[in-house]
């Protein structure tokens, strides 16, 4: 009974104080730079049909092209057509050849890369998208595990609902999130998801290979040991209750 008071305010997202009013926040969105490993599908349009597929040979010879098990049909099919971006930071793309990206936001990739093809195609237009965006859920979430996301500008509730929510728990107050950064460094930092200041916080979108974890409500380590001590309890009862039944008929 004690475990399970958990307040109102433990379990409500976005609380705001009281009287409530209609607020418009605009978070500050930080921008994500590609890094190695990272999987780009790269598509370069022209009105020739002909120069359209010699710049786009997505049938994987070169190495690039990469798969992930469990995908299908829409934006998962992008992942057999997609570049790899390897450990120098480069993609090569039919024709075109290397293309540094490392470091660049999508748009500054797709207008080099555009650049690169206005060299061979006078009406080249680049589309170029992030396919390798999944994330990791952890802990005190309904369906732990990886999730890919099909959207550039997903953000920590959207990550939440793809867990299937938080559980009972859980601790909404302390989500912890851990970001690759270059360098190979991780930062890591926590979610407070009851306060709507969130709303306002760059922290407020979820980058490629996030892992989110959940911890634990201190309440859940009491609930899990409780089972443990009523079954040590129950067998002390049942033995002393025995020996007391034995001791009363030999008496």
């Amino acid at each position: 009974m004690l475990g399970g008071c958990e307040g109102y305010k433990k379990i409500t997202y976005l609380q705001t104080p009281q009287p409530e009013k209609d607020t418009v926040y605009k978070p500050g969105l930080i921008l994500y730079r590609l890094q190695p490993a990272d999987i780009l599908y790269v598509n370069v349009l022209s009105i020739d049909k002909n120069v359209t597929e010699l710049f786009n040979n997505n049938s994987g010879g070169s190495g690039n092209s990469q798969s992930m098990g469990g995908t299908s049909g829409g934006g998962g099919s992008m992942y057999f057509m997609g570049y790899s971006i390897d450990k120098n930071g480069f993609i090569h793309l039919p024709v075109i050849g290397d293309v540094h990206v490392a470091g660049l936001t999508l748009e500054q990739a797709n207008k080099d890369i555009q650049k690169l093809a206005e060299l061979y195609i006078k009406d080249a237009r680049i589309e170029l998208k992030l396919v390798s965006f999944k994330i990791t859920m952890l802990g005190e979430i309904n369906h732990p595990g990886q999730v890919t996301i099909f959207n550039d500008k997903a953000n920590i509730l959207e990550a939440i609902a793809l867990g299937g929510d938080v559980s009972y728990y859980g601790n909404r107050r302390k989500i912890l999130v851990m970001r690759a950064t270059e360098g190979e460094a991780i930062k890591t930092f926590r979610i407070d998801l009851t306060k709507r200041d969130l709303l306002r916080s760059g922290e407020f979108y979820v980058q490629p290979n996030d892992i989110i974890y959940v911890e634990p409500l201190k309440s859940t380590v009491f609930r899990m040991r409780l089972t443990d001590y009523t079954s040590i309890l129950t067998l002390l009862t049942t033995v002393i209750t025995t020996y007391l039944l034995v001791y009363q008929i030999t008496k």
